[in-house]
């Protein structure tokens, strides 16, 4: 409670405020203390009030400036003093250096109580008043989370606290983006303020706790100053803001508004929820589908028509993979990895939205990927790749993040989806093994996967079983582990640090396994004709694995 209210409410009341009058009207009291050591300001904290009977300043008064200045800067409440019992004379400095920082002083003299009695007496009064801001919150939050709870949402609440304040309410998102605000803040006179001080709140950077703003910009004065509080779940949501007329806001009112904040919390947190459960489905249906999990067209038709699969629908498959230098990440908190991956699949989603065409972005592993799907006529490749590039120069240049795109071949039958996928994800690492940054590779031009179609089904299976007839058909992990690290080591030019980092393994497993390889294999790896056809063979693998899915189709 205020100093006001304390000395209003408790025998206090009879005191003389000496210095520091207003003072009295801003600063809150959170506990008492007693004066019984010389060096008692190095223990106070916020919002003390500390009692003494001037003993330990009589025979050097002069150090009361130094006492007053050392609880300013603690933030303390007042120095309130029984000058009489020890006939301290207070210095006119001291008096004028209260006033000049609104530190207020009071003479208890005329108070006949002992300061233990004035101690418990104002420690009673500020318990009591806690136990009332205590059941007035519990009641507040009550009235919010039930209207959450009935499914009035965001709106609800804030329409809730905008009667309670008796002012306008605006909801601001972690960008400063209005999410929601209270009616009178839709009225055309008022139109412009949330733009106003959406466009001030994200020129500058606002603290944790509550506090208070004016925003000159603003043409009528009665909402330039407002009071803000941050919205937190595991990650910054956004900004609550409230126009009082009584500036700045206290009490019952501060009070409303804190709870307020904590509810939209919970109703973000559950609307992230909702979203993120939605996502899941999502990325785990094109997981299925590029993995090969869903066996017949009509399967992956009925899951994907959320989606917008259609039959016969030509779409094409747009990987995005943020650059090496910007995925080391010095943070091992899960909540804020999620939270970051979070904020990069909206800036991405943004972006190819301004690509004007039907999309569905999905994620899987460290990639996002994205089906993009055909509007009239046929792909201009050229142009798209135009604005692919454009989109990713605008989002290094606006938000920071480096990212590059590889594009697999366009597809009719979603089954040919995760072929697509593959595609691209070899054009991007192309471009990868090249050191190159914020790039757009295609794949069309990158690989033989096209002319691997055209030949017969028979004719693939031979030459594949024919090149890893060594490695094949044995049954055991090791065998299969060999051939994993053969692809991986070619697919990243045979990099041994890439093809371990591929892997998650270590350098020395992939050496052994190479090793191994050759003797099993009986020829050099690195042997630029042993490697080319062993490339064309895993090329065949992906065209394999996809014809007996359509055949079982």
């Amino acid at each position: 409670m205020l100093l006001h209210e304390l000395i209003r409410d408790t025998i206090m009341s009879k005191a003389h405020i000496l210095a520091g009058t207003h003072g009295s009207e801003t600063r809150e009291v959170l506990s008492v203390n007693i004066m019984d050591s010389p060096d008692i300001v190095v223990f106070l904290r916020h919002g003390d009030l500390l009692l003494t009977n001037g003993y330990l300043l009589k025979d050097s008064p002069d150090r009361l400036i130094d006492v007053i200045r050392g609880m300013h800067e603690k933030g303390c409440a007042g120095l309130a003093i029984k000058t009489k019992r020890f006939s301290l004379v207070i210095p006119p400095a001291a008096l004028e250096e209260a006033d000049r920082l609104g530190f207020p002083i009071l003479e208890l003299s005329m108070i006949e109580s002992t300061l233990g009695d004035i101690f418990r007496e104002s420690i009673g009064v500020l318990l009591e008043n806690k136990n009332q801001e205590l059941h007035y919150a519990l009641t507040i939050h009550k009235q919010f989370a039930d209207l959450m709870m009935q499914g009035d949402g965001l709106t609800g609440i804030i329409d809730k606290l905008s009667s309670i304040l008796g002012s306008p309410v605006l909801l601001l998102d972690a960008k400063c983006a209005p999410l929601a605000m209270s009616e009178t803040l839709w009225s055309p006179e008022l139109a412009d303020v949330p733009e106003r001080v959406s466009l001030a709140l994200s020129q500058q950077s606002l603290p944790d706790a509550s506090t208070s703003l004016c925003i000159p910009g603003i043409g009528d004065p009665r909402y330039r100053q407002l009071e803000c509080l941050s919205i937190f779940t595991y990650r910054e949501e956004g900004y609550l803001l409230a126009f009082p007329p009584a500036y700045p806001l206290q009490g019952p009112e501060l009070l409303a508004l804190e709870q307020a904040a904590h509810v939209i919390g919970l109703e973000l947190t559950k609307r992230h929820a909702v979203k993120e459960r939605s996502r899941r489905y999502k990325n785990d249906f094109f997981s299925d589908l590029i993995e090969g999990f869903v066996g017949t067209e009509q399967e992956a038709m009925y899951r994907g028509a959320k989606y917008g699969l259609k039959p016969e629908r030509s779409a094409m498959l747009i990987v995005a993979r943020e650059d090496a230098e910007q995925t080391a990440r010095t943070s091992t908190n899960a909540e804020r990895v999620s939270a970051e991956r979070d904020r990069h699949y909206h800036i991405l989603k943004q972006g190819f939205a301004r690509l004007e065409a039907e999309f569905v972005m999905f994620a899987k592993n460290d990639m996002f990927g994205l089906l993009l799907f055909e509007g009239r006529g046929d792909w201009n490749e050229h142009a798209l790749v135009g604005r692919l590039e454009e989109m990713v120069a605008d989002i290094h240049r606006s938000e920071g993040l480096s990212y590059s795109l590889g594009i697999g071949s366009p597809f009719a039958a979603a089954l040919d989806l995760g072929l697509s996928y593959k595609e691209a994800v070899r054009a991007l690492q192309s471009g990868i093994g090249m050191n190159r940054r914020r790039f757009v590779s295609v794949y069309r031009s990158l690989d033989i996967g096209r002319l691997l179609r055209m030949l017969p089904y028979e004719e693939l299976e031979r030459f594949y079983h024919e090149a890893f007839k060594e490695l094949l058909g044995k049954g055991d992990q090791e065998q299969n582990d060999i051939l994993r690290t053969l692809r991986a080591y070619y697919d990243n030019h045979c990099n041994l640090i890439e093809t371990a980092k591929a892997l998650f393994v270590h350098r020395n497993t992939v050496v052994y396994r190479l090793d191994k390889a050759e003797k099993l294999l009986g020829r050099k790896l690195k042997d630029s004709q042993t490697a080319f056809g062993y490339r064309v063979a895993f090329a065949m693998e992906d065209v394999l694995r996809l014809d007996s899915f359509v055949r079982r189709s």
